[in-house]
């Protein structure tokens, strides 16, 4: 019984030596832990030497590793060349990929574009900027006006390159026509 007790004892030595677990290793911090972390935050950009973004958030985290930004609770205004707004928003999470030029927007969105006549209302959109892309997912509500249009439906996308859109599934709306009154 002896030597059947010391083949175990060596069994469980040898398996417990060769196991290469290192339970003290931890995750990278850079990649979960912010660079900068602003309350508060007002960042403006410049491009040049004229205003291009002006964001306003409650919170604003950078993150080194993947170029991430991400703001919450945020409103914000972008300027063409000449200086004048082509689009004012807010909502309550913006993230970044700043080096992509993609971002994405959750929660309670509002969009103006004062030089489409246009407002945008969503809970979820996609905007890539180097194609000029703005997209939400196929379950998303948008709901669009302009003018006297207002439509809602899902799979937005909006092209700031032709100045279209579309949607592509379960599209409603109303169109409000007047005719011109005189008074006289």
């Amino acid at each position: 019984m002896k030597k059947s007790y010391s083949y175990l004892l060596f069994f469980f030595i040898v398996l417990a030596s060769s196991c290469s677990l290192n339970y003290l290793q931890s995750e990278n911090s850079e990649d979960s832990i912010p660079e900068f972390c602003f309350k508060n935050a007002r960042y403006t950009k410049y491009e040049s030497n004229k205003q291009n973004v002006s964001l306003s958030a409650e919170q604003m985290e950078q993150y080194k590793s993947d170029n991430a930004v991400f703001a919450k609770n945020a409103s914000f205004e972008t300027f063409d060349s000449e200086g004048k707004e082509d689009t004012s928003g807010s909502c309550q999470l913006i993230s970044a990929n700043t080096k992509k030029e993609i971002y994405t927007l959750f929660g309670d969105i509002q969009l103006n574009l004062p030089k489409q006549d246009m407002q945008i209302s969503a809970d979820s959109l996609n905007f890539n900027k180097k194609t000029e892309q703005l997209t939400s997912g196929m379950s998303s509500e948008v709901r669009l006006t302009k003018k006297d249009v207002v439509m809602k439906g899902y799979g937005f996308s909006a092209s700031g390159v032709s100045k279209s859109f579309s949607f592509i599934d379960a599209v409603s709306g109303t169109i409000n026509t007047q005719e011109a009154q005189n008074e006289e």
